[in-house]
């Protein structure tokens, strides 16, 4: 074999040592090619995919999107209605205020009215309470003074009939006097008719007219010192005047000056010196120690 042949056999070995490198590397390459297609592929189709999804999801917030805007102009109508509503009702409120206001300024001016009116109603009042208690205490003055006089009176009369007894026991005296002198006289009679000592005395004393009584006493007062169920001690006694079976008025005076007020009668069924104790009788009244007494004789009189 030449050199040459050697050279060509060499150099196509060679040749085709380096095609088959071509061959395998092309295929080794166009494999790559493949692969990176595939995986471009499916990449665009995962990018398709979250575009898809991407763009359902835009469409689902915007369908939000439009329902909240949707709801939120529904609300904005809702609240624009209750706006005038409100509106109106403060518009309603602020008449019914004025009237009010009105009413208040009559109603005050009626209330400053009766606030006159009462405080010269009071200014009567308080007039009309004077005067009465000025007649109160003159009627007071007044029963103090009939009651004075009364006794007065009584004490006048009293006074009267002893004077009438003692003319009466002079008169006794003097017709006895004028019975023994007749015989000694001889029986001598003037022709002058001479008035008797017993006219004399009897023309010297005042006619005073008493009331038709066998006997006048003086108003026994006193009161009550003890009190047991309906029995009654009071403060007068015999030395006062106090017998057995008087009878005396249980009465009590409500205030200074006051009217005095019937509680009830007692009835006399023991009797010491200073003291007396009976039963109540016609009890009108709750009787308590330190109510007054008065025998009923006296107020009788007194009538």
């Amino acid at each position: 074999m030449s050199v040459l042949t050697k050279v060509l056999v060499t150099l196509l070995a060679f040749l085709s040592v380096a095609l088959s490198m071509l061959v395998v590397s092309a295929f080794a390459q166009q494999q790559n090619w493949k692969a990176s297609a595939e995986d471009w592929q499916q990449a665009a189709m995962t990018a398709q995919s979250q575009a898809r999804t991407v763009s359902m999801n835009a469409a689902l917030d915007k369908a939000r999107s439009l329902d909240r805007q949707k709801q939120d102009g529904q609300r904005i109508e809702d609240l624009k209605a209750e706006l005038a509503s409100a509106e109106a009702l403060v518009s309603e409120m602020e008449r019914t205020v004025a009237e009010s206001a009105t009413k208040l300024t009559v109603e005050q001016g009626q209330v400053t009215s009766t606030s006159e009116a009462l405080k010269l109603v009071q200014t009567d009042l308080n007039r009309e309470r004077e005067f009465s208690a000025k007649m109160a205490r003159r009627n007071s003055e007044l029963e103090r003074a009939n009651i004075d006089l009364t006794d007065r009176v009584k004490e006048l009369t009293t006074n009267v009939e002893m004077a009438r007894a003692q003319v009466r026991a002079l008169q006794q005296q003097i017709a006895g006097a004028t019975g023994a002198a007749m015989p000694a006289a001889g029986g001598y009679r003037s022709s002058a008719q001479i008035p008797s000592p017993a006219q004399s005395v009897e023309e010297n004393v005042p006619s005073v007219s008493t009331p038709a009584i066998s006997a006048v006493a003086m108003p026994i007062r006193g009161e009550v010192v003890s009190i047991k169920g309906d029995l009654a001690s009071i403060s007068v006694g015999a030395a006062d005047g106090v017998a057995h079976g008087m009878s005396f008025l249980i009465y009590r005076r409500s205030g200074a000056g006051g009217r005095p007020q019937f509680l009830g009668t007692l009835r006399i069924t023991r009797v010491d010196a200073n003291q007396a104790a009976g039963q109540i009788e016609q009890s009108e009244g709750d009787i308590r120690v330190g109510d007054l007494a008065r025998d009923e004789a006296s107020f009788a009189m007194r009538g």
